[in-house]
């Protein structure tokens, strides 16, 4: 973690509810998994924060397409994202292990034809 929001200068800060809000529309499909991939590849780019658990989940974000994470994961992040701040380790460590639980096989099977999914769907 942490290889985004290098350098702050001139950085606007990504706060918490910004994302939740993000990942709420994106649960509710009102935005498609190529958009809020998109958003956050820009918020990683362009924007800065302190708080690791938005850094995990931008991190996670970034690597939508890839990590076959869709929109049912939004709500696994908003539960870290919900956490106190005396709570990010835990909140953390939640996003590190939870793709152990994912059923990466069967994702392949169904999103292998999807225009954004579809290439890493391969074995």
């Amino acid at each position: 973690m942490g290889e985004f929001f290098k350098d702050p200068s001139n950085m606007s800060t990504l706060q918490r509810d910004e994302v939740i809000t993000k990942l709420q529309s994106w649960h509710q499909q009102t935005i498609e998994s190529e958009e809020i991939w998109q958003w956050a590849l820009q918020a990683a780019a362009k924007r800065t924060t302190d708080d690791e658990v938005i850094k995990a989940v931008i991190e996670m974000l970034c690597g939508i397409p890839q990590d076959l994470w869709i929109e049912e994961d939004a709500l696994v992040m908003i539960d870290a994202l919900s956490n106190p701040l005396e709570q990010s380790d835990l909140s953390v460590n939640l996003l590190w292990n939870y793709p152990d639980i994912i059923d990466l096989a069967g994702r392949r099977r169904v999103l292998h034809d999807h225009p954004l999914y579809g290439p890493y769907c391969v074995d």
